[in-house]
């Protein structure tokens, strides 16, 4: 196997006094990947570092992934993707807002094809979002889930990659790819971007806080959001003929109306000369002219 290696050497405890917090940070390395885990009592690391010695002495297999014995992988990634998610959204359901309950299942509706592990006997894209959004990641409804959308949500449960998968840096990058991307497969506004990868890191610590994860996979690759086209969609644009009518209603707005109208127009016209020469931007457009 490729991800595991025997090479692994625990260096000495170090101890960082803070003026509040004292800090006690294991440290070892397997193969070439140092990995730190900070704990803040030291019987806590003392323990974990015991651990990690018996595994190297044991001549265990270390995942060179997460840094930790083969074996302890093993229990995490019992637990599927899906199952993770669920378990998530129900922790944070109780102090959440209706408006960040919404935006959290939309953020993992968008990462669960990267996260698909088969598609075989998948359903309908539309008919899995559907299931997802109303029923397995919302709390309340859960319980009130009708039959066909039980039976989309358990084959989600059993054909999703394992919480484990995301240590993997292609796993990884497709899920913060995936989040970035609308339904269409175009890219999503940088506020969504940032919001959606806000909740998947949210999410990444909750499983490492579970002992799913070695460390937050979002922070270990270095990740930019594709910039969206700055092309604008000609049919959301208002066209010269509605501009006209647009600024002639104000022209008739007394008294302010003329002084607005000429500062509407300013705007309007003034626009399309921002990616142009001056000298194609003639003045026969101007409703002023003459």
């Amino acid at each position: 196997m490729e991800n595991i290696t025997y090479d692994v050497r625990i260096y000495k405890m170090e101890v960082y006094k803070g003026k509040k917090v004292t800090t006690y940070t294991v440290r070892w390395k397997t193969g070439r990947e140092q990995w730190k885990e900070p704990f803040r009592k030291r019987p806590q690391a003392v323990s974990f570092e015991s651990e990690l010695r018996a595994a190297a002495n044991k001549g265990e297999a270390f995942d060179v992934t997460t840094g930790r014995p083969v074996a302890w992988g093993r229990a995490a990634a019992d637990m599927s993707w899906y199952d993770f998610c669920v378990s998530y959204v129900d922790m944070k359901w109780k102090g959440a807002s209706g408006k960040h309950r919404a935006n959290t299942a939309w953020a993992l509706v968008t990462v669960m094809p990267a996260m698909l592990a088969s598609d075989k006997g998948k359903p309908a894209d539309k008919k899995i979002r559907t299931a997802l959004r109303r029923w397995a990641f919302n709390t309340k409804n859960r319980a009130d889930c009708p039959e066909d959308a039980a039976q989309i949500l358990k084959w989600l449960a059993r054909n999703t990659k394992p919480v484990s998968a995301l240590s993997d840096p292609k796993v990884m990058r497709a899920a913060l790819d995936s989040a970035a991307t609308l339904l269409d497969g175009s890219l999503a506004a940088p506020s969504t971007v940032q919001r959606n990868r806000a909740i998947l890191h949210n999410a990444c610590e909750y499983a490492v806080e579970l002992n799913m994860l070695a460390r937050n996979p979002v922070k270990a690759i270095k990740w930019k959001a594709p910039k969206a086209s700055p092309e604008i969609d000609r049919r959301s644009v208002v066209n010269h003929g509605q501009a006209r009518r647009l600024l002639q209603a104000v022209r008739e707005q007394q008294p302010s109306g003329p002084r607005l109208a000429a500062f509407f127009a300013v705007l309007y016209y003034a626009g399309p000369c921002v990616r142009r020469r001056p000298s194609t931007c003639v003045a026969r457009t101007s409703p002023f002219r003459g």
